[in-house]
């Protein structure tokens, strides 16, 4: 990982980069229709008792070479004391198909202090038979694993396609995903159930635990866990980094325009 510590300290996509994973080819993974149109979900990030980043991740329709697609965004902003010391924006978008849940396009604004970077990658999943070519304003044309996702894509394609299940304590969910020019491999392993209390009530979970690389950010391999909902929705509602600077909490304070009933117990 290339990133400043902060930056993976604040934002939820770095969730997006650990649940990028290897292996599951999206023709063998069954669809579930766990989000539309319209979705909006928003995030606050605590280091301990302190509020340091916001984050806003929704579901727009959009058009892509005259077809309709879904418009992925998810904007990651610090605040308060943090915003002054870090000052950090950065902006991720995603045109995928709807069927599918395949990126066509991806787009990287980063906004971190005196630090920017804006690029955009293009994919063709069908010109090869074995493989797909991502077109990047950084590299230029490389071939990457079939199927492969961007970032952002890969996460609502879990969603879509691997959450739902059948699944039992140790099953691993793997995705092919090229980010940041690069391709990773890692995995995400299910490790059962548990009610999570958040502000907006006790939300019944399935638990995850990224397999993360140790080093500089983290100590053990399962020094992150994600929690989804357990319903048909499958919401990220919380996400925990065990860092070496300490704990960090990513919680979902808000959400609109969701598929199916989502019921907080009180």
């Amino acid at each position: 990982m290339r990133s400043k510590i902060i930056y993976s300290i604040l934002f939820p996509f770095t969730i997006l980069f650990v649940l990028s994973l290897r292996g599951i080819n999206p023709c063998y993974a069954q669809k579930n229709s766990a989000f539309k149109a319209g979705e909006h979900l928003k995030y606050s990030i605590y280091y301990g008792p302190i509020r340091g980043g916001e984050a806003v991740m929704e579901v727009k329709r959009g058009i892509f070479d005259g077809s309709p697609v879904n418009h992925l965004y998810l904007n990651g902003k610090t605040v308060g004391i943090a915003n002054a010391l870090y000052n950090v924006n950065d902006i991720y978008q995603s045109f995928t198909n709807i069927k599918t849940d395949l990126p066509y396009k991806a787009i990287r604004d980063i906004n971190e202090g005196r630090y920017s970077k804006y690029t955009i990658q293009t994919f063709d999943h069908w010109s090869r038979t074995d493989s797909s070519i991502v077109n990047s304003t950084s590299t230029g044309d490389i071939v990457v694993p079939k199927n492969s996702h961007d970032i952002l894509s890969a996460f609502y394609y879990l969603r879509n396609h691997l959450i739902s299940g059948p699944l039992k304590v140790g099953d691993t969910l793997v995705v092919e995903t090229y980010f940041d020019d690069e391709q990773y491999t890692l995995r995400v392993r299910f490790v059962g159930y548990e009610t999570v209390k958040t502000k907006l009530g006790k939300i019944e979970c399935l638990k995850f635990l990224p397999i993360v690389i140790t080093g500089r950010v983290f100590k053990n391999p399962d020094d992150m866990v994600v929690w989804f909902s357990k319903d048909k929705n499958f919401i990220p509602i919380r996400i925990r980094f065990n860092i070496v600077v300490g704990a960090v909490y990513c919680d979902l304070i808000d959400h609109k325009n969701l598929l199916h009933p989502f019921d907080a117990l009180k």
